[in-house]
């Protein structure tokens, strides 16, 4: 449904009459500084809302503009955490009407009291109100009006609703902007005139709301995110509500073992330092040539044990070395990849072969072929 097909209706030519009636009307809300009004009605059985002009608007042709905005913008959003808006009718004592969903909930304000709000929850409403905005923004609109008023929690399993799209901007109305918002939440473009506006004004308001949360669970956690929404300049920001997502749930070590990792790091480090600065002498090594083997828990026995068996077959090569030394050459590649290899599968991860840990005992390596290579060149000089 587009303006066109609908520009009319407000003279009542194509909006359709309530043939199947609303009873029990009930006024639930006048907007002090804004035009519209709220009401709750059944049919069917059925609880709806009706938003319409307050009187004193009714007959202007810029109001109802903006009412037939805001159902163009919010008629063809289907998300479990945005209130559905249902239709567009003409009521005969409150006039055009856009028919919304009746949420059975309270505002999110009412959880912003001390002793109201638990961790578990706080998150749980971040996560849908990060996947309603997410929504939201892909359709390339704005709400320009987030605040805990406009979100709705529901009785029935806490989940999050997002309501009221009257003040909500997209291209497609480029003549009906308006300056809106709740002082308290606006982000600081929204008080320059004509400064541009993108869906990182939703991520500023969303930003003071989480800030609330975070000073009532007095949660550092919350509060960093909180700090980054708020930004004064957007492009400091987090750039989408999948960003704010992958904040909250990044994994947290506690205290106690963020303690217990850094002792068991600490003392790995004295003790690597302890075996690299005292290299010992291995025993039953045939013949005068003694060979330093930088002993650790990394390289072990199994290290130990090939270093010396190719040691003896280097010896044993003497004479093919002497006809050809390029096999020389090609032998000591050959060690040094096989003992790289055993310290590879200690060190299985990229990052892990990034620590001096790792680079040392790789130099560990390449100084022990090295003298093993050097010593069959002393034998054929």
């Amino acid at each position: 449904m587009n303006e066109d097909s609908l520009s009319s209706g407000f003279f009542g030519e194509d909006i359709p009459s309530d043939t199947l009636g609303f009873t029990d009307l009930k006024e639930i809300y006048v907007a002090a500084s804004g035009y519209s009004q709220l009401h709750v009605c059944r049919r069917l059985g059925r609880l709806h809302i009706l938003k319409s002009l307050q009187p004193e608007y009714a007959s202007q042709e810029f109001y109802r503009q903006l009412l037939l905005k805001e159902f163009n913008i919010s008629y063809p959003l289907e998300h479990p955490n945005i209130r559905h808006t249902l239709g567009m009718e003409r009521h005969e004592t409150l006039g055009t009407c856009i028919v919304m969903e009746y949420v059975d909930g309270i505002p999110l304000t009412d959880f912003l009291q001390p002793g109201k709000l638990s961790q578990p929850l706080a998150h749980k409403f971040i996560r849908e109100i990060c996947s309603a905005l997410q929504y939201i923004h892909g359709k390339q609109l704005i709400h320009k009006d987030i605040k805990p008023a406009n979100i709705l929690i529901t009785y029935n399993g806490n989940n999050v609703k997002i309501i009221d799209f009257g003040l909500a901007d997209c291209d497609d109305y480029a003549m009906l902007k308006i300056p809106a918002g709740t002082k308290k939440y606006l982000a600081p473009e929204q008080l320059i005139p004509g400064a541009s506006i993108d869906y990182r004004t939703d991520i500023y308001s969303f930003g003071v709301i989480i800030g609330e949360m975070a000073t009532l669970l007095k949660d550092r956690r919350l509060s960093a995110i909180a700090h980054k929404c708020i930004q004064e300049d957007p492009a400091n920001r987090y750039q989408s509500t999948a960003d704010i997502l992958t904040a909250l749930e990044k994994k947290r070590t506690s205290p106690t073992l963020k303690y217990v990792a850094a002792g068991i790091s600490l003392l790995a480090l004295v003790i690597l330092s302890v075996m690299f600065l005292r290299p010992r002498q291995l025993s039953a090594i045939q013949g005068n040539y003694s060979l330093p083997v930088y002993g650790n828990s990394t390289v072990g026995n199994t290290y130990q044990k090939i270093l010396l068996k190719e040691r003896k077959e280097l010896h044993r090569k003497i004479a093919r070395f002497t006809a050809d030394r390029q096999k020389l050459s090609q032998d000591s590649v050959r060690i040094t990849n096989k003992l790289t290899a055993i310290l590879n599968d200690r060190f299985p991860e990229k990052s892990q072969r990034e620590t001096a840990i790792y680079k040392q005992q790789l130099r560990s390596i390449r100084q022990d072929v090295a003298r093993e290579i050097a010593a069959v060149r002393t034998q054929l000089r």
